[in-house]
Formats: C-alpha cells, sequence, structure tokens
C-alpha cells in the first residue's frame, strides 16, 4: 500500500494567498512517508516544471492536476494541462474529454455536500457517470458528519469509491487525512487502484479548535489573498 493525497493547495494560487510555496508541501509529504501527492490549485495546474523536478529529485510523485469549477461546482482533475482544463467548460466537454482520453484522465468529486465553497451538490448524482471516486472531505467533528454520510450514501447508490484527502490550506492541515492505495507508485497504477476501489481512506474527525483555525483564524490573520508565494524565483528572460 501506498500513501496519497489527492488535494491540497500551495502559495502559488492567488486566489488562495497560502503562505507556502509547493517545495515546502512536497518536503512535508516526503517527511511524512508520502509516496504521491497532487497539488489542486483553484483553476490553475502548478506551471512551473521545476516543481516536478523537485518532487522527483525527493523519490516522490507529483501529480499535475487542478481543481476546476464547472456549473458552479468544483471537480478534482488529474493528468491534465491548463490548456485542457479551459476547455471544459460544461459537464458535457468533461464528458467527451473523458471518452478521448480514457483512463489518462482521473476525475474526483471533493467535497461534494459542503454547504460551503463550491459543491457539486445535485450536479454530482446528474453526472455521476464522470466521477472515479467521491472524497470523505476532511471537515468533520466526533459528534456531526452529514455531508460526508451523504457523500458515502451516494458512493454505495452508485458504486463509486471513497478516498480521503486533506484540502489543505496551511501546512498544519496536511497529515492526517489521506488514503492508503494498493498500487505500484505510478500515475496509471494509482488512477487504475483508485477506480478499482482498492483503497483505504483515513480521515480522522477534527476538533472545533481546528475548525476555528480553519475558517476563522487563517483566513483573516494568516492568509494574503492576490498574494503568490513561488517556489522558484521567475526564470530571467535572456
Amino acid at each position: 500500500m501506498i500513501k496519497v493525497d489527492m488535494h491540497m493547495h500551495s502559495g502559488e494560487d492567488p486566489k488562495d494567498g497560502l503562505r507556502y510555496p509547493a517545495t515546502a508541501l512536497i518536503d512535508r509529504a516526503v517527511e511524512l512517508g508520502y509516496d504521491a501527492i497532487a497539488i489542486t490549485l483553484h483553476g490553475q495546474v502548478v506551471a512551473d516544471e521545476r516543481v516536478f523536478d523537485y518532487a522527483r529529485e525527493k523519490g516522490l510523485l507529483l501529480i499535475r492536476a487542478i481543481e476546476w469549477n464547472i456549473d458552479g461546482g468544483d471537480v478534482l482533475l488529474y493528468n491534465i494541462t491548463q490548456r485542457e482544463a479551459q476547455k471544459l467548460v460544461t459537464f458535457d466537454a468533461l464528458r467527451a474529454c473523458k471518452r478521448e482520453r480514457g483512463k489518462d484522465l482521473l476525475v474526483i468529486a471533493p467535497h461534494p455536500f459542503y454547504p460551503v465553497g463550491h459543491s457539486l451538490q445535485g450536479n454530482l448524482e446528474r453526472n455521476i457517470d464522470l466521477f472515479d471516486a467521491i472524497e470523505y472531505a476532511q471537515i468533520h467533528l466526533p459528534w456531526f458528519d452529514r455531508f460526508n454520510q451523504q457523500a458515502v450514501r451516494v458512493a454505495k447508490k452508485h458504486n463509486k469509491p471513497i478516498i480521503a484527502n486533506s484540502d489543505s490550506h496551511n501546512l498544519w492541515m496536511f497529515g492526517r487525512h489521506y488514503t492508503l492505495v494498493d498500487a505500484e507508485p505510478t500515475m496509471p497504477a494509482i488512477f487504475d487502484a483508485i477506480r478499482a476501489g482498492r483503497l483505504q481512506p483515513h480521515s480522522p474527525p477534527v476538533s472545533v479548535r481546528d475548525c476555528f483555525r480553519m475558517f476563522v483564524f487563517d483566513p483573516l490573520l494568516v492568509r494574503k489573498k492576490g498574494q503568490v508565494m513561488e517556489s522558484f524565483p521567475p526564470a530571467r528572460a535572456d
């Protein structure tokens, strides 16, 4: 079994204004024994190839990915370029892309029923054929997990695997929520194992204090929206 997290964010995304670059996330993933991760910026694929080189040098598989919005709902797309993502303005466009790409493209439904952010809600079941797995979101308390339970019911109804991710927006959020995958640490093998449900999701409850940090302290006092934190200085033009 290999350890993966398929949904996380870094400072390269100006919409979030996070205070750490992708390389810091990669370093932390290596420390925690991850085999593969995907950095899923909002509306943006990590553009700097040096980030992928850095991950390879550290022995970590970094999967090219994006958190993309279609019809008001977020979807996670893997092994995709920015140019390809920008063509996916409707679910039918994504459906056509999946037919063309086949097993080469993975699609996961993130936090599909949460009332905050851009969740899929009813668009999940209306387009269930598009999704290879459904996320068990990390924000749940020991005594309240209604939105994830709704996701689990839909997953069971349609025979879709459940995957746990951190959706981390700070380094302290990363490490507790992950999935063990029965696969070799290659992208095709991981995609096949996720589709086949050869997974062990790990998503312990968070505390009220964690929720306060996620929704109040970090957004108000730590993040700086509009700020970009690059992993490497921009290449100089000759």
